[in-house]
Formats: structure tokens, C-alpha cells, sequence
């Protein structure tokens, strides 16, 4: 049987935060540098369009992440930067349903 999309998501999700802890230090937990560059080169367009490439949104959501201040994000702190990352997605989606929406029945 082969992987659903959503199972093979979630497989890409875990190699691709071993991959980028693996580049230094620690294998098992991602630096404030490995997660800029995860969120660089894996979400390109949310960063750009979102003004997510200011350097304060990525050192404000690690500092959030970081619940035991290790200046370290483990498996489970990199689950709180991948929630909201869904969150904004799903509010970036849901304003350009709006946008469509509206400018189909000439709300605007």
C-alpha cells in the first residue's frame, strides 16, 4: 500500500528537521541558524509574502518555540513553529478564498 499525501507530508516534515539539525552541532535539534535555513529554502513563498524574511519573526517565533531556553529546538519544539506556520498558511488561504469570493459578486 503506498503513502496517503498527507503520511508522505509528515515523513518529509521529520527528514527535513533532521536534515537541517544534522548540519551542526546537536543531530537531534535545530539552532536559531539551521531553522532560518530551513524556513528559507523549504517555504520560500510564505516568507516572501508574508514579510517573514525579517530577522526578528524568525528569532521571536524560536524564542517561543524554545520552551526549556536551550537555545535549542528538539523534535517536539520544532511541532509549536510548524503549528503556527500552518496557522498562518491557513489564514493566508482563507483571505484569498475571501478575495476571490468577493471580487466573483462584485463585493469589493
Amino acid at each position: 500500500m503506498t503513502d496517503t499525501p498527507v503520511e508522505e507530508s509528515l515523513f518529509q516534515i521529520i527528514h527535513c528537521f533532521h536534515q537541517y539539525a544534522a548540519r551542526q552541532g546537536d543531530v537531534e535539534t535545530l539552532s536559531l541558524q539551521e531553522l532560518q535555513a530551513l524556513l528559507t529554502d523549504n517555504v520560500p513563498r510564505f516568507m516572501d509574502s508574508l514579510g517573514r524574511k525579517e530577522p526578528y519573526y524568525v528569532t521571536e517565533l524560536f524564542r517561543a518555540a524554545d520552551k526549556n531556553k536551550d537555545n535549542q529546538l528538539c523534535f517536539d519544539e520544532f511541532l509549536y513553529v510548524l503549528g503556527k506556520l500552518v496557522k498562518d498558511y491557513h489564514l493566508q488561504y482563507r483571505r484569498q478564498l475571501c478575495a476571490r469570493h468577493c471580487a466573483q459578486h462584485s463585493l469589493y
